[in-house]
């Protein structure tokens, strides 16, 4: 006799205690799927929502005149909207915490995961729950990847940041991962594993078990940011041995690794469509950081970017295989695409250490949707270190005379926080561009009051002023911006707010 059975004995089947498990699990089979319908609805409404705020939303209206008073003081049903607007926007403090908006949205998503895994008293027999739990896993896996897709399709239909449909794809990950270790776990309570081993389609389940459970734990925030480059490699490998382990656990699992499969693939092939090759040169700046300057004069087709958006770069020689995004640093041009990069583990410590200081780059890209401050009158940009990335080739765009905003040129506050003098030597900061750089240096000013600087500059733009707030850079930077922006709308007063938080 082999190691593998057809089927397991009936005496120990996870069946073995009556119809009602057979009708359980048939009820959460039918009734299951229909949560990709439910997420399919919401994805429309949004897809709409950002569809007919790019084609048919009007801008607010000109700038504020420079004589006259023609503020109007805003509805109760404006106030309102504000205030609920303030609510949603404010951070509290913790490492882990974010906006009540986003910790809104996840808990939609987490609560919407407990209705179908509980529904139906599905926890009345170990095998029905155990059931429910692997359908769930399976069933979030199609959205996990189109989260996970670098390509960020999410994005392009959505307006999405980077930022935004990460975290939600972190705690995708977490709910599919879980559910699957999980669904095993309830499972064994009613099979020993020493059985089920012995099955073939259940022991390359067991396999890709194993898969998630690795990428579940190294994807903990403190073990991520230690091991990033191990985490990246679990990652993309542990993905490609799991869904054909999937395919052949269980016949009715196979639509969605087959859509999941799809996804995977058209962002694998996109990002080969969307690649060019180039020759860069790095420049070392203070602060271990380096600037990556690669010319797109030759590439076989014309590179335009937005400021704001991304890229994803490869340098094989540094690091086999692996694509880290990377803000572009320089205004829109045809010239050069520069990089602002950090040297911290991995990739970009092997950059910035690198004796040559030429390398052979690969680049996708441009992504993301950054936001427009058509008929703002005032910008504040805020930056943090290589936060800089975002703030210095949008505070150029917007001045310019015949950039995108030349018919009506916000006013642009400026402020860069930085920790030495000599950080600021990494962009040309000259006159000419129209623009106030301010510069803040915390060894001989301390640290600023962001909070009263946001709040200062939104009250200086006058009353009725739309005010867009724009920030990059560390945590604790984008939280104190954010709630001063909360404070100021629960006051009344016209402010957007969009961030890009460093980290992964």
């Amino acid at each position: 006799m082999g190691f593998f059975i057809e089927k397991i004995p009936t005496e120990l089947s996870p069946n073995r205690d009556g119809d009602f498990i057979k009708e359980g699990t048939g009820f959460s089979r039918v009734f299951v799927p229909t949560y990709n319908a439910v997420l399919g609805a919401i994805f429309l409404v949004l897809t709409a929502g950002y569809f007919y705020s790019l084609h048919f939303r009007k801008p607010h209206g000109e700038k504020q005149p420079l004589l006259g008073n023609s503020f109007k003081s805003p509805s109760k049903a404006t106030v309102y909207y504000r205030r609920f607007r303030s609510m949603l926007l404010y951070q509290p403090k913790g490492r882990y915490a974010e906006s009540y908006g986003t910790m809104l949205v996840i808990a939609s998503y987490l609560g919407l995961n407990l209705l179908y895994l509980f529904v139906n008293n599905s926890t009345r027999h170990v095998t029905i729950f155990g059931d429910r739990l692997g359908l769930l896993a399976v069933v979030n896996m199609p959205i996990l990847f189109l989260l996970g897709a670098k390509t960020g399709l999410l994005v392009q239909w959505t307006g999405w940041s980077h930022e935004g449909y990460n975290i939600l794809h972190r705690h995708v990950g977490r709910v599919v991962c879980t559910a699957a270790v999980l669904h095993v776990f309830f499972y064994s309570l009613a099979c020993p594993i020493e059985v089920m081993v012995h099955v073939t389609t259940i022991f390359v389940a067991l396999l890709a078990t194993i898969g998630f459970f690795l990428i579940l734990i190294s994807s903990i925030a403190p073990l991520r940011a230690k091991t990033y480059e191990l985490f990246l490699l679990l990652h993309v490998y542990g993905v490609v041995a799991i869904l054909p382990l999937l395919y052949f656990h269980f016949e009715r699992v196979r639509p969605y690794v087959i859509a999941s499969a799809v996804i995977f693939l058209w962002d694998r092939i996109n990002r080969f469509r969307n690649s060019q090759h180039v020759i860069a040169h790095t420049t070392i700046l203070s602060g271990n950081t380096v600037k990556l300057s690669m010319n797109v004069n030759s590439t076989t087709r014309e590179i335009h970017w937005k400021t704001g958006q991304y890229v994803y770069v490869s340098i094989a020689s540094l690091a086999k295989q692996q694509a880290h995004p990377f803000t572009i640093a320089s205004p829109p041009n045809p010239n050069t695409l520069d990089l602002i990069i950090r040297a911290r583990k991995g990739f970009s410590k092997s950059l910035f250490l690198s004796e040559t200081a030429e390398h052979n780059v690969t680049f996708h890209g441009p992504y993301g949707s950054p936001p427009t401050f058509e008929g703002c009158d005032r910008v504040i940009l805020l930056a943090g270190g290589a936060g800089i990335s975002y703030a210095y080739p949008e505070a150029i765009e917007l001045a310019s005379s015949t950039g995108h905003y030349s018919a009506a040129n916000p006013e642009v506050d400026f402020l860069w926080v930085v920790p030495s003098r000599d950080f600021s030597s990494w962009v040309d900061l000259k006159e000419d561009y129209n623009v106030d750089f301010k510069v803040w240096v915390t060894a001989e000013q301390g640290r600023p009051d962001i909070k009263k600087y946001v709040k200062d500059s939104i009250i200086a733009a006058g009353p009725g002023a739309r005010v867009a707030v724009a920030v990059c850079g560390p945590a604790p930077l984008v939280r104190d911006s954010r709630n001063a922006c909360s404070e100021m709308l629960w006051e009344g007063n016209n402010v957007a707010f969009y961030s890009e938080n460093f980290g992964w």
